[in-house]
């Protein structure tokens, strides 16, 4: 039984949402409260896993609650429920401090399936195994200065692109990396651009943001031959998920989760050489996950996953990067983390053999179903390898 807490200031609210979420009385004990101090008296008092505000609420501060209870409770799920009279610039700032931002009127199905992804996930990011492996890498990475600080201004509706292009111009190795990277064959450019203001008003800010995150990833955490090989990966992968779900809304946290995939392995590979190569030695004869559970104690993924819940990025993405190598066992709906298992399967299925390459290829039928307008042998034409240096 899991414990939810639910909160409104608005009595007329809280008890529709009384009614709403009844049909979930098997599966939640629910505690239903009218301001942010009887919330954290619940919080405190019960094994609470997932907490549902309303935007209004008396008490603190939504924003200023949430990341009270971001710092007391990390493992508690955090959504949000927004109506029409939320502007989009504050959707976006709760956005950062909860796990799941939803605008009203409240469907009580998607809310469900929701919170209990939100749980599933952050259980696996959060176990014991996950944090041994988390104490052995030393000082744990910050989410990206110069993408956290773009992600802030971007916020903001009225941000110009000259103001986000001299973000990036105050560091000239990033500067140089973007359009190393806006240049190579990924992006395909009908001409060549030569500045990050030029890159921001061909582009747009969201695709710098971006190139901005794979830079600060791959430059800033890592150097040698293992980094370049999975920094072009990851450009590849995220190429792909362009091609499936860039034009959605979805499509900026896809490119985003294709980057980020296997940041967990970009760690074992910089933090624990010792156990990438007995990794990559015992890979030859199991998939590397299983390999990496039989070293370490936790995947790659999940390693990727906690750092990425520690940054407090999107939900959409912890999730994907969590469960990239765990595809539903029945086709889904067109997620990013249905997205991202299609587009790492067929990674995957480049270099598998025999049976595995089989698996893999039933794997790919069954998540293509989720995508029935997408060319898939455009996605695979992203994933075929280039003779591009982004170095």
């Amino acid at each position: 039984m899991r414990h939810v807490v639910v909160l409104s200031g608005d009595a007329q609210v809280l008890e529709g949402l009384r009614r709403s979420l009844r049909v979930f009385q098997n599966a939640w004990t629910t505690h239903f409260v009218e301001s942010t101090t009887e919330a954290l008296a619940a919080l405190a008092m019960h094994p609470v896993e997932a907490l549902i505000c309303d935007s209004k609420v008396s008490g603190l501060e939504l924003e200023a609650f949430l990341d009270l209870v971001r710092e007391k409770w990390p493992a508690v799920v955090r959504a949000v429920l927004c109506g029409a009279d939320v502007k989009a610039e504050q959707a976006q700032r709760l956005g950062r401090t909860a796990h799941q931002v939803l605008k009203k009127p409240l469907i009580p199905g998607q809310m469900f399936d929701l919170v209990e992804r939100a749980a599933f996930v952050l259980g696996l990011v959060r176990t014991d195994r996950v944090k041994q492996v988390l104490s052995k890498l030393g000082s744990l990475p910050a989410l990206p200065a110069t993408y956290e600080k773009l992600t802030a201004m971007t916020s903001n509706p009225e941000v110009s692109l000259d103001e986000v292009a001299s973000v990036v111009e105050r560091d000239p190795a990033i500067t140089a990396n973007v359009l190393k990277i806006i240049n190579s064959a990924y992006f395909g450019l009908a001409r060549r651009v030569s500045s990050v203001r030029e890159t921001v008003k061909y582009l747009g800010i969201q695709p710098l943001k971006n190139i901005v995150l794979t830079v600060e990833i791959f430059e800033g955490m890592a150097s040698g031959p293992t980094a370049k090989r999975l920094q072009m990966d990851a450009l590849a992968r995220a190429c792909a998920m362009r091609e499936l779900l860039g034009r959605t809304p979805m499509g900026e946290a896809a490119f985003a989760a294709g980057i980020l995939a296997d940041l967990g392995q970009l760690l074992i590979a910089t933090r624990l050489p010792v156990d990438m190569a007995a990794i990559q030695r015992d890979s030859a004869n199991q998939p590397q996950e299983e390999a990496e559970r039989a070293r370490l104690g936790s995947s790659h993924a999940e390693l990727g996953g906690a750092i990425l819940s520690l940054w407090n990025l999107p939900a959409a993405i912890v999730e994907a990067v969590t469960l990239h190598h765990t595809p539903p066992a029945a086709a889904a709906t067109a997620n990013v983390a249905t997205a991202l298992a299609l587009v790492c399967a067929m990674e995957d299925e480049l270099h598998a053999e025999g049976a595995r390459k089989a698996e893999l290829a039933a794997t790919i039928a069954r998540l293509a179903e989720v995508f029935p307008m997408i060319n898939m042998q455009a996605v695979r034409r992203q994933l075929s390898p280039r003779e591009v240096s982004v170095a």
